[in-house]
């Protein structure tokens, strides 16, 4: 007998979807059955007439904890988390303090322990210091993430012999470089041009044009051809972009947020600072390059890059959109915005579970654990309405932040149920239970 078996369900790989029964025991998937077949067990979820997609795994979230909790903490990040059926996620270090030594990375773990409604794994920042790596990767850091602009010292690396020091320093660990793209002299040279622009918001979207973020691109995967080992860039959002990631080779991945494959520039200038972020909102042909690069494998994930800030910080912006911070809410609207995708025939539902569940998985090597609806796999589970629609609310948001510039979008299909490890944490809009996520290190 099982302990519990979701039945009747469509089970949704990254390449097909399937007919079966869901068999889970200790925590995990023990079997795939027959839809015919008639299994035993303690508690039987129906699941007739829905989608199972395994949990979602969210590669990039920042959480503000510690030091920044006024914005966002473990808790209320890791519900909306939930809600949105996302069951790991993995946390930036851009906190305060920064997460660049173990004994940050530790005291970060222990702190989110007791409180993660989710999987968590943890990222370490890696500036020109690199005597940490060793023990962050003993740890368990899931990525140290490289900051080649934006950030200032001592996070960002912004000469080419340190930054190639510091991808031989993450190699030698087999680590993961995670890269964010910039380049900061182009940057400044185009927010000085775009200065003479009367309109705030086309002054900040000018002055991170798409040549800042392909420069910094080129930059990382050339010094990468040079140095050898795995990297991820982050955040790729423009055609131009995508033209530097081609000189890239196999041991390099990227991703690409919902909001660049969803949104325009047209949301910044109707919402303001609502919609403020780094990179930001593109045109309409970027917005499709990247949608075709989703689908084509050039891009190889979705990670939201949640990035809450409150109504207060924000609303500095109202008058003057350069006062108000960059980064919005992302976790909880992730699949929702992907089943509208689905809706307008942009991709189709096994692409959701191979670049939201087991790309992600892979490439930040928790497979053998999430990213899937398979026996051994942990049983993250979230099952899906097809036929009944659900539009994004501001009042629905679990994210301190309480705001989404995705607010009144509408998909065809909506979450209703978000299982971890074969517990239910989530059903139809309410977090279920207490806090049972655990700490993830990189197999």
């Amino acid at each position: 007998m099982f302990d519990l078996v979701v039945t009747n369900g469509m089970v949704v790989s990254g390449v097909s979807v399937d007919p079966c029964h869901v068999a889970v025991q200790n925590g995990q998937v023990a079997a795939l059955l027959d839809p015919s077949s008639r299994p035993e067990a303690l508690t039987i979820i129906d699941a007739s007439g829905l989608l199972v997609l395994p949990g979602l795994v969210d590669a990039h979230v920042h959480f503000r904890d510690p030091g920044l909790t006024h914005k966002e903490d473990f808790a209320s990040g890791s519900r909306a988390a939930a809600l949105g059926g996302v069951t790991t996620v993995m946390v930036q270090p851009t906190d305060n303090p920064v997460t660049t030594t173990v004994e940050h990375f530790i005291s970060k773990k222990e702190s989110a322990g007791g409180r993660c409604a989710v999987d968590f794994a943890l990222q370490a920042a890696l500036g020109p210091d690199l005597s940490h790596v060793t023990a962050l990767a003993d740890a368990g850091a899931a990525s140290f993430e490289i900051f080649l602009g934006l950030l200032p010292d001592p996070v960002c690396i912004p000469g080419n012999e340190a930054l190639a020091a510091a991808m031989m320093a993450v190699r030698d660990v087999d680590g993961l470089v995670g890269a964010t793209p910039y380049d900061d002299a182009l940057a400044a040279a185009a927010a000085r041009a775009a200065a003479k622009l009367s309109e705030d918001w086309a002054r900040f979207t000018a002055s991170l044009p798409p040549a800042v973020e392909a420069a910094g691109i080129a930059r990382a995967v050339l010094c990468h051809r040079l140095v050898g080992g795995r990297m991820h860039i982050r955040q790729v959002s423009t055609e131009l972009g995508l033209a530097a990631l081609t000189m890239a080779d196999d041991e390099v991945t990227a991703e690409v947020t919902p909001h660049n494959i969803s949104l325009t520039e047209d949301t910044l200038l109707q919402l303001g600072a609502v919609a403020k972020v780094v990179p930001p909102l593109r045109q309409v042909t970027d917005v499709a390059a990247m949608q075709e690069a989703l689908r084509d494998g050039t891009v190889d994930i979705v990670a939201t890059d949640h990035a809450p800030h409150t109504r207060e910080e924000k609303s500095a912006g109202k008058n003057d959109l350069g006062k108000a911070p960059g980064g919005f809410p992302g976790v909880q609207t992730m699949l929702p915005v992907l089943l509208k995708l689905v809706g307008d025939g942009v991709i189709g539902y096994p692409d959701i579970v191979r670049v939201a569940c087991e790309a992600p998985a892979s490439i930040f090597r928790l497979s053998d654990r999430k990213g899937s609806v398979r026996p051994g796999a942990d049983a993250d589970l979230v099952l899906i309405d097809p036929v009944t629609p659900m539009t994004i609310r501001n009042e629905d948001q679990a994210s301190k932040a309480g705001q989404t510039p995705f607010n009144g979008m509408t998909a065809p299909a909506s979450p209703v149920l978000t299982m971890l490890r074969g517990e239910v944490i989530a059903e139809r809009g309410k977090i279920v239970g207490n806090p049972r996520g655990r700490f993830l290190a990189p197999a």
